[in-house]
């Protein structure tokens, strides 16, 4: 005979599971995402697509990559050994005097006539300008010089040379200021190809015909 308390318990037990299974969180299956879903937006879940891999190069695609590779290795020629010199031993041959590579291939140049360095360079004739700490001609000397400096023909006419603070603006005008136009006036010659004329000149100036660093 089964006890009226067992028969109660087990009744009661078997209703509690089932409706802590009914209760119980169940997450929803989401459907395969299929290959004409692929503008939808990602949701969180769903499988990352994957491009399907399609090989189809067979064996005449492999043989003309092989010709094509063999075709260009056959531009370039073999490799030679380094020659070594005799009598040098293994340290001495790591620092040995190197030898340009030649090529038959190139063409070779003849040798042309060599450059002539000109007589008056701009370096030259700046060494001569700033010789004892010079800095520029004595005004009535200086308006001598510009006279051998000429117009420069441009697209919209003639361009005179840097003018010399002479006159007036002698005395308000610094010697570095001087200087830099003195040396403008110097390149403008070297441009126009009078650099010996002006060299001629500063060379046949006397010293006291100089301004100099620190004077008036």
């Amino acid at each position: 005979m089964v006890s009226p308390s067992l028969t109660s318990h087990s009744v009661s037990t078997s209703a509690g599971s089932k409706f802590a299974n009914d209760m119980a969180f169940t997450t929803p299956k989401k459907p395969a995402r299929r290959s004409g879903d692929l503008d939808r937006p990602w949701e969180a879940g769903d499988s990352i697509p994957a491009p399907e891999v399609l090989h189809q190069d067979g064996d005449t695609a492999w043989a003309l990559w092989n010709e094509e590779s063999q075709r260009h290795e056959r531009r370039f020629a073999d490799t030679a050994p380094m020659t070594q010199a005799p009598g040098l031993s293994p340290e001495e041959v790591g620092w040995a005097a190197t030898q340009p590579a030649g090529d038959p291939m190139l063409p070779r140049k003849s040798p042309g006539k060599p450059v002539e360095k000109p007589l008056f360079t701009l370096e030259g004739a700046m060494l001569v300008a700033r010789r004892n700490n010079r800095v520029c001609p004595r005004p009535q000397r200086w308006d001598e010089f510009m006279q051998l400096l000429p117009e420069r023909k441009t697209v919209r006419g003639s361009q005179k040379p840097p003018a010399p603070p002479t006159g007036a603006a002698w005395a308000v005008t610094p010697p570095l200021t001087k200087r830099l136009c003195f040396r403008e006036q110097i390149e403008w010659a070297e441009r126009a190809g009078i650099l010996e004329a002006v060299m001629a000149f500063m060379q046949s100036l006397p010293e006291e015909e100089w301004l100099h660093m620190g004077e008036d």
